[in-house]
């Protein structure tokens, strides 16, 4: 009997031990199973934290690209300014060289300088043409707002009322957009006055 109650103690002993190291084991289970929710509890902070980051990231993204485009149109149109701005001031060069043509040709001068003077009068215009800019017609045609300032009006014929009769300041296109860069100064014919 005493054989069978020292086995019976080692097996009460080992089932002890056993059950102790079940307990040791379950209470690692739980502890694992606590830093595994805390871990899952951080990665889900994480990944909104990643997601709000990305979103931040790609709103700036396009932010930058926005203002990008922006500052290249502004200075696109900058440069487009500054041209328009130095042809208007050649175009001012070119109506004073063809007021003096004019007037020497009523005065029939028929000199050398004078030829010279036509000769400087057409580079400057050829320079504006190849620069983009053109005059455009205004003689003759019905007054328009977009393209015509009307400085006054002056009596004429019946067919010639509401049409410009004398271009004081020539008008400008661009040959590129056909846009208006700079209106024609002009009179305008109205109903004369003893009719």
């Amino acid at each position: 009997m005493s054989k069978s109650t020292g086995s019976q103690r080692q097996y009460i002993e080992q089932c002890n031990e056993l059950q102790s190291q079940l307990d040791a084991s379950r209470a690692q289970i739980e502890q694992f199973e606590i830093e595994l929710d805390e871990n899952r509890k951080r990665n889900t902070a994480l990944e909104s934290a990643t997601r709000r980051l990305q979103s931040d990231l790609r709103r700036t993204y396009d932010d930058a690209q926005r203002n990008k485009r922006m500052l290249d149109e502004r200075q696109k149109q900058a440069a487009e300014q500054a041209r328009i701005n130095v042809a208007k001031r050649i175009m001012t060069v070119a109506d004073e060289f063809s007021t003096a043509i004019e007037l020497a040709q009523e005065q029939n001068i028929d000199s050398q300088w004078f030829v010279g003077f036509k000769a400087m009068a057409e580079k400057i215009d050829k320079g504006l043409e190849e620069a983009g800019y053109r005059r455009f017609e205004s003689l003759g045609e019905e007054m328009d707002p977009t393209k015509h300032e009307a400085l006054a009006t002056m009596p004429t014929s019946d067919d010639l009322v509401g049409k410009i009769v004398q271009v004081v300041e020539a008008g400008y296109e661009d040959t590129k957009t056909s846009k208006i860069v700079r209106v024609a100064k002009v009179l305008v014919g109205r109903p004369n006055d003893d009719s």
